[in-house]
């Protein structure tokens, strides 16, 4: 069962990669979600199987996976609201561009 665990944690952070790179951010919490509740089981089986090494290897892995992943998310929320703040100043300069063409004309 902690292999099955392991796998499907894999196959989430891959999956929540794809959604990232892809921008469909709606599905992620959901991943994320399903992710750590996977994660806990896998915590779980672990410690009913006294720390297995290869077990506790693989949830280091995992680990640094999902860290990986989370990096991943900031860096696109940074781009994301950098972008956002350029649109924003951009619709600004328009605002006050059209504001003047109105009181000239």
């Amino acid at each position: 069962m902690i292999d099955h665990h392991i796998s499907h944690c894999l196959r989430l952070i891959e999956s929540m990669q794809r959604f990232i790179r892809a921008d469909k951010w709606q599905k992620l919490s959901t991943l994320e979600s399903e992710y750590e509740q996977t994660f806990m089981q896998l915590k779980a089986g672990v410690a009913a199987d006294d720390m297995d090494n290869t077990a506790l290897q693989a949830m280091v892995h995992l680990d640094q996976q999902h860290r990986r992943l989370q990096r991943l998310v900031s860096h696109r929320l940074k781009e994301t609201a950098e972008k956002l703040s350029a649109v924003e100043g951009a619709s600004k300069r328009l605002n006050t561009s059209s504001q003047v063409a109105s009181i000239l004309s």
